[in-house]
């Protein structure tokens, strides 16, 4: 087993170094700012000193004064520097740096051991029956040392061995016959003088990461610019689900930004969690508490890039993009309803079930990383690729204040027209029909005003533009406005 980078004691000495400096810093009348004490007392810790102040708020070791940004002990932090409380303190930790003190399963701790043990001990005798050992120690010579050249088991060629015997006959005569030799070359058991052939031991399977008591987090299935998504399996249910952990985007911000930077990603993901609908990704809880936050959501299967990419730039089949583009329409209508925006429409957040419904993801993950001057956060572009699905007025550096649904129907333009050519539209491209004859030309005209440069000119809502969607196919090839077309047909 790897030694672990870093031991509990030192851990749990440097945690309690951190509450005796803040005391201290309180005694001498030094400032506790956090920032202040993040560059004190970082060169003096292991590990980024982020994660013990995580730790310590997590245990209610320490309070953050909101207003002024001072850190103060609590009545816990003042009886743990008092007492140490050593066994408290360590169970904590333990909890708390599993990761970073490479703590693994007991179990499989237990398993290699026990493989490493067996591949020590000799090799069993071979079974044999009490005839048998007899019947050997009355013909068998002495015993002579064996060579073993070259990783092969031989003798000398002028000694006889004679060959394992299969049983005696008791009623049989004795045996007068003489014991053949046996050719040099042939293979023999080890010696027990000799050291037992190298057996390689299968490595035991990593165990499954633990989140919380709750998830297990399984194979690894992408990782984007803020972090990354894994297969998990919700344990008392035996649920698979997916879940995302927010590791690199905190790179991009300085450590006073972090709380501000989680208050959003938390009030996202729980406006999220609120719309109940078929084609929004269903939510299921989160943790932005811990050093690495995370997130749980419904487990799905490929997203629409990989469909485009499978479509080899010509996109993807007109009655599968016409049934996608409704949905997601609904699904923004729904969201639009109580609210909440998207703003970061992109063929990576378009995401499918089993029978190839469409869901949209990842709602306002833009304004996590939103600029806001009053509270020194810096503009941050999450991944140049989704840039050319936002409208102009979500390019501003300071988002305009009619940036709202007309925004989300302009995103929603353009993959509409991705999906029916396998292209990105310009400022004079054809219409849709033009590059794909099979694409209904009644979609052209609504294509056209859904991507308009400015909002004035745009559809204002989904609801203006399902109108002349339905109006476009009288024959009614999809039911009437407000009815959702969901397939039931296994992918």
């Amino acid at each position: 087993m790897p030694t672990p980078p870093i031991h509990r004691e030192t851990v749990c000495g440097e945690a309690l170094f951190i509450l005796q400096s803040l005391r201290e810093n309180g005694r001498l009348g030094r400032s506790n700012k956090l920032a202040d004490v993040k560059a004190a007392l970082e060169p003096s810790v292991s590990l980024e000193f982020d994660s013990y102040y995580l730790f310590l708020r997590k245990y209610h070791y320490i309070a953050l004064d909101p207003r002024e940004a001072q850190l103060r002990l609590t009545e816990l932090g003042e009886k743990a520097v008092d007492s140490g409380q050593q066994d408290k303190l360590t169970q904590e930790v333990e909890e708390f740096f599993a990761e970073q003190l490479g703590l693994e399963d007991p179990a499989a701790v237990l398993a290699e051991e026990m493989r490493e043990l067996s591949s020590r001990l000799p090799p069993p005798p071979p079974a044999s029956t009490l005839e048998d050992s007899d019947a050997k120690r009355s013909t068998e010579p002495p015993a002579l040392p064996r060579a073993r050249p070259s990783g092969a088991f031989a003798v000398e060629p002028s000694v006889a061995v004679p060959p394992p015997v299969a049983s005696v006959r008791t009623d049989a005569p004795p045996a007068q016959t003489q014991v053949p030799a046996v050719a040099a070359s042939a293979p023999m058991p080890p010696s027990a003088s000799a050291p037992p052939p190298a057996v390689p031991s299968t490595p035991a399977p990593k165990a499954a990461e633990v989140l919380d008591q709750r998830y297990q987090k399984l194979d690894p299935i992408g990782a984007g610019p803020l972090g990354t998504t894994s297969k998990g399996r919700f344990t008392a249910l035996g649920l698979d689900i997916c879940v995302k952990e927010l590791k690199d985007i905190f790179g991009y911000f300085s450590f006073l930004q972090r709380g501000e930077v989680l208050k959003r990603l938390k009030r996202e993901l729980c406006a999220q969690a609120q719309v109940r609908h078929p084609g929004i990704v269903q939510v299921l809880d989160q943790n932005t508490e811990t050093s690495r936050p995370y997130y749980v959501l419904e487990l799905l299967q490929g997203n629409l890039k990989h469909e485009l990419d499978e479509g080899g730039g010509k996109g993807v089949p007109v009655a599968f993009a016409q049934r996608c583009f409704l949905q997601l329409a609904y699904a923004l209508r729904a969201a639009h309803a109580v609210g909440l925006t998207h703003h970061n429409l992109k063929p990576e957040n378009v995401l499918f079930d089993l029978h190839g419904n469409a869901k949209l993801g990842d709602f306002g993950l833009s304004r996590v990383v939103e600029q806001d001057a009053s509270k020194g956060l810096p503009q941050v572009f999450v991944g140049a690729g989704g840039m050319v699905y936002l409208a102009p007025e979500l390019l501003q550096p300071h988002r305009a204040k009619e940036a709202g649904p007309a925004s989300d129907v302009y995103g929603l333009g353009i993959l509409l027209y991705e999906m029916l050519t396998g292209q990105i539209p310009g400022r004079r491209s054809p219409l849709p029909s033009e590059v794909n004859p099979e694409a209904p030309a009644g979609l052209d005209a609504i294509f056209d005003k859904m991507t308009q440069d400015k909002v004035e000119q745009r559809y204002p809502d989904l609801d203006a533009m399902l109108e002349d969607f339905y109006k476009a196919f009288p024959e009614a090839p999809f039911l009437t406005k407000g009815d959702l077309i969901l397939s039931s047909e296994p992918r």
